[in-house]
């Protein structure tokens, strides 16, 4: 019997992340988060993560090392995507896109970057990416595989976009945002009325991540809150894709989605245990981050 399968596809960037004065530098990017996270359930992950052109083509092999089939796209002539991420005393943070728009776009992925056997994996979860990729992405994919389809969105580009993003929805089978993203996209705090809309779109599952106050899981029967362990993180730049990475890995394998949400909560917890990838890393057996 085959492996259950996922790939996790996103962005790779630079981050430079700053607290309390401190800089940190290292790898990161939604897919890679998500990938490690799905790492920790699943053997048959893959990440699909166009690369630019100042990263070292070794600076990938610890991800393969890892068992994580790494797929980078078509080649970019273009360098890699560098955030600056600026941390408040309140743990509230910043982020600063320190490329334009237009090379955040060139390193996200399209249907051509896609893997040609796509239409074989159990699941595939999409990250966020820009708003143009991911609206051309989400109905290719609907149409390429009978997979199960994960989709995660990015706060950024909501205002304006509401109704082609629900529109999207439909092409998804699980909707996995932020609590500011549902709030934004639905136009309501109500968590439950918002998960209800959105249900409505389309998706079967949708999972609202409120960050230590856990998640609202919603299906057609049913809505639950399902609280996590409240830890005090060192770097939650990643924790969003960490949890998706996991729960789309444990749900792909079979867990019901309120089980694959502990399982993400889990995962998130151990992402913003260092900075970047470095806290999955250790979990998963590899000691510091890859820059």
């Amino acid at each position: 019997m085959a492996e259950t399968s996922l790939l996790c596809v996103g962005n790779l960037t630079i981050d430079d992340v700053v607290v309390d004065g401190r800089t940190t530098t290292a790898l990161g990017g939604d897919a890679l988060y998500a990938a490690l996270a799905a790492r920790r359930t699943l053997t048959g992950v893959r990440m699909l993560a166009p690369v630019g052109n100042d990263l070292p083509a070794t600076l990938l092999d610890t991800v393969r090392d890892l068992g994580i089939a790494v797929e980078t796209g078509r080649p970019r002539d273009v360098p890699t995507v560098r955030n600056r991420v600026e941390y408040a005393p309140d743990g509230s943070r910043t982020w600063h896109l320190l490329h334009g728009e237009e090379e955040f776009d060139a390193l996200s992925a399209y249907p051509e970057d896609v893997p040609a056997d796509v239409s074989a994996l159990d699941g595939v979860l999409v990250s966020a990416m820009s708003l143009r990729a991911q609206l051309t992405l989400g109905p290719w994919l609907r149409t390429a595989t009978d997979a199960t389809v994960y989709l995660d969105l990015q706060e950024d580009y909501l205002a304006g976009h509401e109704a082609e993003l629900l529109a999207l929805l439909s092409t998804c089978d699980v909707f996995l945002p932020s609590e500011v993203e549902a709030v934004a996209l639905a136009g309501t705090t109500d968590l439950g009325r918002a998960a209800s809309l959105f249900l409505d779109a389309g998706p079967d599952v949708v999972v609202v991540k409120t960050a230590e106050r856990g998640c609202v899981v919603a299906t057609a029967g049913r809505t639950e809150h399902v609280s996590t362990e409240a830890v005090v993180p060192v770097d939650s730049t990643g924790a969003g894709d960490a949890f998706c990475g996991a729960f789309a890995a444990a749900h792909v394998a079979g867990a019901d989605p309120v089980e694959a949400a502990r399982a993400g909560a889990g995962a998130a917890r151990v992402a913003i245990g260092g900075y970047g990838v470095a806290g999955l890393l250790a979990d998963l057996g590899v000691v510091g981050s890859l820059l």
